[in-house]
């Protein structure tokens, strides 16, 4: 007989030996029920903290205002160039010179021919001095001639004689001072013509129209200038530069003038500090955007194209601040899942500042109390629940 045969009937008594252990007894002892903890919910605390609501804007940095420096004469060559790109100037300094011969010999012309005109008017003062002198004799023949005709002495020809004398000569006396007017006006043209000159002549010394940074210079040395070339300079005015942003119009109406702003420039490690100079009155009816100029703080080493990011400062207040996933919304209503005694209440609340990630709380929760910190997600209205927190450091505990 094998082993395994042997075995058998060993077992067999070995399970008989057991069974009033195993048995009907055993089974009606006493029944254990296990009870079942209420889940584990993540839960914060609404806290007092200060608020900071913001605005992202991007755009393009641009001098705030820009002067031109040029001239309106053509075909005068560059001589001297006394500015470059990057230069600090100040108003009235030479950025430039024209070539200005052309216009010295016109000068000098126009002054020979003021000298001319004057000689001519001083020839005439002396014929108008002939003139006078011519009508004085005149007149006093006259009276002589009518004193006698009055007497008896002297003929009617006489008289007549004289008094056509005195006319002769109060006529040359007319001529000769119109002349001298004539002479005069010439002088005056001349010297309209002279101005013209000097004021072209002055021209010539392409300067500075305000103080300001050189953006650009267009002009070249030995180049012909050409007033459709437009300016040969352009200057930053005061060195003063800002963000033209563009904003959605429905975020327009929340910025305001004087808004603080922190700018980051591309390329730059260091936010600058900037403010809201100016909000645009229209709105772009293509692209429904309004724009928005940044003035920003001097020195800021902003240059003109850099591409730059703005956080404009919308609020700043104290208030009652909760995490933003702890608010369901049932339509336009806002609501709190509130945990008080381990169980779930949904209270209506009122929103206010959005800072990041935190929302402001007007109404509905006092500082303390504490919210599901994922609303709407595993819990319902008067579900039990175990509360989690975190500590300081981030740690959970129950």
């Amino acid at each position: 007989m094998s082993t395994g045969l042997r075995l058998f009937p060993v077992l067999a008594v070995l399970l008989a030996s057991f069974a009033p252990v195993i048995g009907p007894a055993a089974a009606a002892g006493p029944s254990v029920s296990v009870v079942q903890a209420p889940p584990a919910i993540r839960v914060v605390a609404a806290t007092s903290r200060e608020l900071v609501e913001t605005l992202s804007v991007t755009g393009t940095v641009v001098a705030r205002e820009e002067a031109a420096a040029g001239t309106d004469l053509a075909g005068l060559t560059v001589m001297r160039l006394d500015a470059d790109l990057g230069d600090v100037v100040t108003k009235g300094d030479v950025l430039a010179i024209l070539d200005r011969s052309a216009l010295d010999v016109q000068h000098a012309q126009i002054q020979a021919s003021r000298a001319q005109a004057v000689a001519a008017a001083a020839q005439v003062k002396s014929q108008i001095a002939d003139a006078e002198i011519g009508v004085r004799q005149a007149g006093e023949t006259l009276e002589r001639a009518r004193a006698l005709q009055d007497k008896g002495i002297a003929a009617k020809s006489q008289l007549d004689s004289a008094v056509n004398a005195y006319d002769s000569a109060r006529a040359k006396l007319a001529t000769a001072e119109k002349a001298l007017a004539a002479a005069e006006a010439q002088i005056a043209v001349v010297d309209a013509q002279e101005r013209n000159v000097l004021l072209q002549i002055s021209k010539t010394e392409v300067k500075a129209p305000a103080d300001g940074l050189v953006l650009a210079r267009n002009a070249t040395l030995g180049g012909i200038v050409s007033a459709a070339a437009g300016p040969l300079f352009r200057i930053a005015i005061g060195s003063e530069f800002e963000l033209a942003a563009t904003v959605a119009e429905t975020a327009l109406p929340s910025i305001a003038v004087g808004m603080p702003v922190r700018v980051t420039v591309a390329g730059a490690s260091t936010p600058v500090e900037g403010k809201v100079r100016r909000v645009s009155p229209e709105i772009n009816q293509v692209t429904r955007l309004g724009s928005v100029r940044i003035a920003l703080a001097a020195n800021s080493g902003a240059r003109a194209g850099n591409f730059a990011r703005g956080e404009v400062e919308l609020v700043r207040r104290d208030g009652i601040a909760v995490p933003a996933s702890a608010l369901v919304y049932r339509g336009e209503q806002a609501f709190l899942q509130l945990v008080e005694d381990g169980k779930v209440r949904a209270v209506p609340v009122k929103v206010g500042v959005r800072a990041g990630a935190m929302v402001e709380i007007v109404e509905g929760v006092a500082e303390g109390q504490e919210v599901v910190a994922r609303a709407g997600t595993f819990v319902t209205d008067g579900d039990a629940v175990t509360p989690v927190r975190e500590d300081a450091t981030g740690a959970v505990r129950p």
